[in-house]
C-alpha cells in the first residue's frame, strides 16, 4: 500500500508537469545508477532528476522515450511512458468518451511495475483540470480535480 501511494504521488507530480533541473547523474546514489544501468543497458539521452523520496530517469531505448523511477535504496518503482489514446484499453476509452465529452486530453501515461500496469489520464476544459488513474477493473479513479485560475 505504501509503495502504491508513493507511485501515485510520483505520477501525479509527473502528470502535473512538475520539473526540476536534470543532471548528468553525478550526484545520484551509486545503487540507483547501478540498478538503472543493469536494467536498461544501452539507454541513450539519459537525464537524472533527484527528488527527496525518489529518483526519476528520463531516457531513450530502442527509439522509445521512457521514464524510470527508483526509491532511495535503488529499487525500481516502475517504468512509465507516454502513450497515444488508441493504446488505452477499450473500456477506459469508452468510459472517457461517455463521461467527459467536453474535455480535451493533455496527458496519457502508462506505468508498469511489480503491481501491474496502470494508466494515468489528464483532462482539461476551460474551467478545470482532472487527473485519473485506472484501477484493476479498467475503470477510472479520480486522482485530482483542480479549478483553473
Amino acid at each position: 500500500m505504501k509503495k502504491m501511494i508513493t507511485v501515485v504521488a510520483i505520477m501525479a507530480a509527473m502528470i502535473s508537469n512538475v520539473a526540476f533541473a536534470g543532471s548528468g547523474g553525478e550526484k545520484i546514489d551509486k545503487r540507483i545508477r547501478q540498478a538503472f544501468e543493469k536494467e536498461f543497458s544501452g539507454a541513450a539521452d539519459v537525464k537524472w532528476y533527484a527528488y527527496d523520496r525518489y529518483t526519476k530517469v528520463d531516457f531513450t531505448i530502442n527509439s522509445m522515450h521512457l521514464m524510470a523511477f527508483y526509491n532511495n535504496e535503488g529499487e525500481s518503482m516502475g517504468v512509465a511512458r507516454n502513450i497515444p489514446y488508441s493504446s488505452l484499453p477499450l473500456r477506459l476509452q469508452l468510459d472517457n468518451k461517455k463521461n467527459y465529452k467536453s474535455y480535451w486530453i493533455t496527458a496519457i501515461y502508462e506505468l508498469a511495475n511489480g503491481e501491474g500496469t496502470r494508466y494515468y489520464l489528464t483532462l482539461e476544459n476551460a474551467d478545470k483540470t482532472i487527473q485519473f488513474v485506472s484501477d484493476a477493473n479498467n475503470s477510472w479513479e479520480l486522482l485530482n480535480r483542480e479549478a483553473k485560475k
